[in-house]
């Protein structure tokens, strides 16, 4: 795996760029390993049980994200919070119907694998994912009101045209349905459209701002906005810090018009 990601980053950056990032993760891992195989326990992934004393950093050419990555399962703080908020307040195991996941994350898989009662439906543009159906966001091949439960975390910050992927999920959600959806939101007040996709910040095409959630409403969508918060003890624990998703459901207004 780290291979073909160095060999993508000689490509788009060359050697120079992409060697000092492949040092920065073999470094890091390195240290990493000293500290967990020496030093009391202190971290524990929800999502495989892993239990450490610090995770691996998360190297980009253009950023790092430090000591956020499970060694075991690679779910990032946002991927715990989803497992622990997904099996308790949500109650997944309760729900029914189909749901379609985009860009399916490992970490979670083994939640989704034990929602016994729904039909669970993975999909992407990339066939390395192991998904079940290849599609684009934008166009999907699925009929309206096919899902009872849509989950799309940190997919529109890639997608050419945002407006047509939401578009398209509001046509596939349900009428009682749950879309459950994220972006990486910034101090913005407004979304910055980048108008390419910038490769050194993880492909992503814009930063989104404080307008994000107007955007879920004018796509049809009433919206609530989730802030799943832990006691600081198990935030600390689980290494999760606070970040806000949305649940979003079909505004019956949006049908009418």
């Amino acid at each position: 795996m780290i291979t073909s990601w160095y060999r993508q980053k000689v490509s788009d950056f060359g050697f120079l760029r992409a060697t000092w990032a492949l040092s920065r993760i073999a470094w890091g891992r390195a240290y990493v390993r000293a500290c967990n195989a020496f030093l009391a326990k202190r971290i524990e992934c929800p999502c495989c049980g892993w239990q450490g004393r610090r995770l691996f950093d998360y190297v980009e050419i253009g950023y790092i994200a430090r000591n956020v990555s499970c060694p075991q399962c690679d779910s990032h703080p946002r991927h715990r919070a989803f497992f622990l908020w997904l099996r308790d307040p949500y109650q997944l195991d309760q729900k029914t119907g189909t749901a379609v996941i985009f860009a399916p994350e490992r970490a979670l898989a083994p939640l989704w694998n034990t929602a016994k009662r729904l039909k669970v439906l993975r999909i992407d543009i990339e066939p390395s994912r192991g998904v079940d159906v290849i599609g684009d966001i934008m166009c999907l091949p699925l009929a309206s009101r096919f899902a009872e439960l849509v989950w799309c975390h940190h997919v529109l910050d890639q997608v050419q045209d945002d407006g047509v992927a939401l578009q398209e999920l509001h046509r596939v959600l349900s009428g009682t349905g749950d879309l459950i959806i994220s972006v990486s939101e910034t101090a913005l007040r407004r979304t910055q459209e980048f108008g390419f996709a910038d490769k050194a910040l993880s492909g992503n095409r814009r930063a989104y701002g404080g307008d994000f959630p107007g955007r879920l409403t004018s796509a049809g969508f009433r919206v609530e906005r989730v802030d799943f918060q832990l006691s600081d003890s198990d935030s600390r624990r689980y290494a999760i810090h606070d970040e806000p998703f949305y649940v979003c459901r079909r505004d019956s207004s949006s049908d009418c018009a």
